[in-house]
């Protein structure tokens, strides 16, 4: 049963990634770069290697989304990243957490999907332990909160910290 949900959850993905999206760009079009993305104070996965920390770190923070966005979903992205940014400068510059905004129409991160029981954009944050991930969860509540950016912002820090604090 969880192969078949798999299975269309992946297949669902597919289909919404490959409509053109409310912001409108036309699916011959290649969206334009988002700035929300280009620049970024946390560790990033186009860092050269030596430059990342050696520490692992103990809490993840996942933006997962496809290529075609609405406004709606870099918004998400934007107050997820704002979020992480203010709420936990000490924890990023040490390592102890990273923040990665992923498209999960790259060939490399569809492994997600499954991983993770995605059929939206999603904010996951996932705890580690030793560098295995020990658990995860997705705060499926970015999408109410949206038109709230205070709430937003304090559901996403109060969530994570809650995470930071998993014995």
């Amino acid at each position: 049963m969880l192969r078949i949900k798999v299975i269309l959850t992946a297949i669902l993905l597919t289909i919404v990634g490959g409509m053109p999206s409310m912001s409108g760009t036309s699916a011959d079009e290649k969206p334009k770069a988002d700035s929300a993305t280009d620049t970024t104070i946390t560790k990033t996965e186009t860092a050269p290697e030596d430059s990342l920390q050696e520490s692992t770190p103990e809490v993840v923070v996942y933006y997962f989304h496809t290529t075609r966005r609405c406004p709606s979903c870099r918004k998400i992205e934007a107050y997820s990243r704002e979020a992480i940014e203010t709420g936990f400068q000490e924890e990023l510059k040490s390592g102890v957490m990273e923040f990665y905004a992923k498209n999960i129409d790259e060939p490399e991160n569809k492994h997600f999907i499954g991983e993770y029981k995605l059929y939206t954009k999603s904010l996951i944050v996932t705890v580690l332990e030793n560098g295995t991930e020990k658990e995860w969860k997705n705060l499926a509540k970015v999408w109410q909160l949206l038109r709230d950016k205070e709430a937003f912002l304090e559901y996403v820090q109060d969530e994570v910290q809650a995470c930071l604090k998993v014995d």
